[in-house]
Formats: C-alpha cells, structure tokens, sequence
C-alpha cells in the first residue's frame, strides 16, 4: 500500500509539472503570436507602402484605403473568437485565425490590382482578431490564478513591442532583400508555423493549474461570472466603453496628425518623429509595470490613471511647441494608451469573471471601431478652422468627462436571481 500511494503521489507531482509547464508555454505562444502580428500588420504596412505604391501605381488615398479595411476588419471582427472560442475551442480558434491571416499577407505579396491588395488587408485584419486580445485572455485568464494581472501586462508589453520592433524589421528587410512581397511571404509563414505550434500546446485548462482553488472559492467564482445579457444591463459597462472609445479615438488621431499639427506649431520634423517613438517606448513600458501594480492599486485606480495621464498627454499635445511639453505629451498619451488597453481587460474581468470575458471583452473592441473615424473628423475640422490644436483639446475634455465617470463608478453587484441562475 505505501508502494502504490508513493506511485499514485509521484504520478500527481509529475502531472502537475506537465501543467506548469504547459502553461508557460502557452503564455509563451500566444504573446510571440501577438507581437509578430502586431508588428507584421499596422505597422509594417506604413514601411512598405512607399515601395508598393512606387511599384503598382497606386495614389496615396488608395494605398490608404487598405489600412482602413484593415481596422475595419479588425474591429468589426472582434467578436467572431468568442464563437469559435466557443464552438471549436481555443485551438482550432489560433489555427482558423492563422490560416486566415497568412491568407492575407500571401494575397498582399502578390496585390498587383486594387481589389486584391484590399482583399488582403481585409483578411489580414479579419485573421488579427482571431490571434490577438480576445483568445490570449482567454488562454492566460484560463491556466493563471496567481500574478494574472501582470501575466496580462506582460502580453500587451509583448503587442507594444511589435509596434516597436515591426517598422525596424520591415525597413531593414525592404533595404536587405528589396522585395516587400517576400516580406509579407515571411510573416505569413512565421504566423503559420506559430498557430500550428500553439494547436498543439495550447488549450483550455481541464481544471486549476495551480490547485489553490478550495471548492467553496470555486463555488464562488463561478458566481461572480456575468452572462452576457447581464453585462449589458450594468453602466459600468457602458462608461468602460466610452473610456476606450475616446482613448483610441485620441490615440489613432494622434498618430494621423501628430507629425503635422506639431510642424505646424514650429516644431522640425525630426523632433516631431521622435516624440512618436518615444509614444511608443512609453506605451510599451507602462503596460508592463501596469501589470506589476495593478493588483497593489486596484484596476479601477489604474484606469482612471490611464485616462487621466490622456487628458494631460492631449493637452500638452494641443500647444507642444517646446521640448517639455513634447516629452509631457509622449509620456501623457503613451502612457494612457497603454494602460487603458492593459487595464480594460483586467477590470472586466474583476467585474464580469472570466467564463463569458471572449464576448465582454470582443463586444467592446467591436464597438471601439467606431474611434477610427478619428483621423477623418480631425482633417475635416482642422480644414474648417486651419490647424488642430481645438481638435486635441476637444479630445482631452472628452477623456476628462469619461475619467469623472470612472471615479464615481462603482463594481457592479449581480441581483440574487442572476447569481442564482448563475
């Protein structure tokens, strides 16, 4: 008896090990996934336009056509995971958005018409949402009970870096090799080879990882998960939406005209494209020490930060004519962005649990498309009144309202018959 009982303890420990293990791996995988995506989408495709509207004979309006598609279908896409999430699992989900977005860097490789390069865009943009945010929460939320927050952090650091890295990759490759279609034949078979990896090491956890769950806390997270039509009933809700919202819509109308507005105001062209790298080193960083505080400070304390390091980034945005308000500016906006991004996730899952988080969480990026209409309002209203500095302002009292709401919101509290049907 003590022969077997020392098997069956050796078999629990070697079994637990497998799980630790997996899990690593998993993170591992879906936050590389995320990074190359990232850098291999939205921010290569700036690069390499200049060569490929060079080579086809394309206008500027048109060659911009396709990141439009590409947002579009980004974002009008992003539920589509918490069904396949759903219907197929985790798995088939990575392999399906995958194979999609390869399809879409393969048709971009060789876009000689309009058309094709736009068909492209749109299934690049369509297979993003089935290999960013939505499925990684999923996977992390599913195998981490301990240090999730920062876990979280860590992958929107990874996706940040993308933005870093993909422009210096795209540019070195296009200056090495000179073709951008084989660039796009490169990434296409890196993401190809990664879901396929991730088919075969990530899933869904068949129970706690970790084994620190008792029952009763068990019983009790199961209650504290949301329906999604309960979710819907709960401003919380709404105000979360309306804080992503105006953050995006700031941010994707910074990165159309920040350049410009700040050339208009005196400042040089070099300066001004410095001051959008360093946006970007500062959005990286604060996503990942906002994983690290998080759970010291709470996810409401920090999103409300987030929101209101934007209202400060906009305002000093609106008049940076001077290398303090400049670096304001970068640390300001790129901090918020980062963090509101990071932050979002976690706090909906503090408020709604983890078990439907695919829809909450798809169902906001799905209404967030509508930020991108951003850039087209700013150029619309700056050619009515001859620059952008009203523009920004606008958008940092936008952020303050939405910050004023966030600190008068409360976590919402399920009625005793929702958690019952729970």
């Amino acid at each position: 008896m003590t022969g077997l009982k020392s098997d069956r303890e050796g078999y629990a420990l070697l079994l637990k090990s497998q799980k630790s293990s997996q899990r690593w791996v998993a993170l591992a995988l879906v936050s590389v996934i995320f990074l190359v995506t990232t850098g291999g989408t939205f921010s290569s495709l700036g690069v390499l336009l200049p060569q490929m509207i060079s080579d086809r004979g394309w206008s500027w309006a048109q060659a911009g056509l396709g990141f439009t598609v590409l947002g579009l279908f980004t974002g009008l896409s992003s539920t589509i995971p918490a069904y396949t999430i759903k219907k197929v699992g985790i798995r088939l989900t990575y392999l399906l958005g995958g194979l999609t977005i390869s399809a879409g860097f393969l048709i971009l490789s060789f876009s000689n018409d309009l058309k094709i390069y736009l068909l492209g865009a749109a299934l690049v943009g369509l297979g993003y949402s089935q290999t960013g945010a939505v499925p990684a929460i999923k996977v992390i939320s599913s195998w981490f009970d301990k240090k999730r927050s920062f876990l979280i952090g860590l992958f929107f650091t990874c996706g940040a870096l993308g933005s870093v890295i993909g422009p210096l990759v795209a540019d070195v490759f296009l200056s090495k090799v000179g073709s951008w279609a084989l660039y796009w034949v490169s990434i296409a078979a890196l993401i190809l080879c990664l879901t396929l990896i991730t088919t075969v090491f990530v899933s869904e956890r068949p129970d706690s990882p970790e084994d620190t769950e008792t029952p009763e806390e068990k019983t009790l997270n199961e209650a504290n998960n949301w329906e999604f039509r309960e979710v819907l009933k709960t401003p919380q809700y709404y105000i979360i939406i309306l804080a992503v919202t105006f953050t995006l819509f700031g941010t994707l109308t910074m990165n159309a005209w920040q350049v410009t507005h700040m050339q208009n105001l005196g400042v040089a062209a070099t300066m001004a494209a410095a001051a959008l790298s360093a946006h970007a080193v500062f959005n990286a960083i604060s996503r990942i020490l906002g994983g690290i505080i998080i759970d010291k400070i709470g996810a409401k304390v920090i999103f409300a930060l987030g929101l209101l390091a934007g209202v400060i980034g906009m305002a000093a945005l609106s008049v940076a004519d001077t290398p303090a308000l400049i670096l304001i500016f970068a640390i300001g906006d790129g901090v918020s962005f980062g963090i509101v991004t990071f932050a979002t996730s976690i706090i909906l899952l503090e408020y709604y649990g983890d078990k439907n988080n695919p829809m909450i969480l798809g169902f906001v990026n799905l209404i967030t498309t509508a930020a991108m209409s951003g850039p087209l309002i700013a150029g619309a209203i700056a050619d009515k009144i001859g620059g952008f500095k009203e523009v920004f302002i606008g958008i940092s009292i936008m952020l303050l309202a939405v910050f004023i709401l966030t600190l008068v919101m409360k976590k919402p509290v399920k009625t005793q018959t929702a958690a019952t049907k729970t």
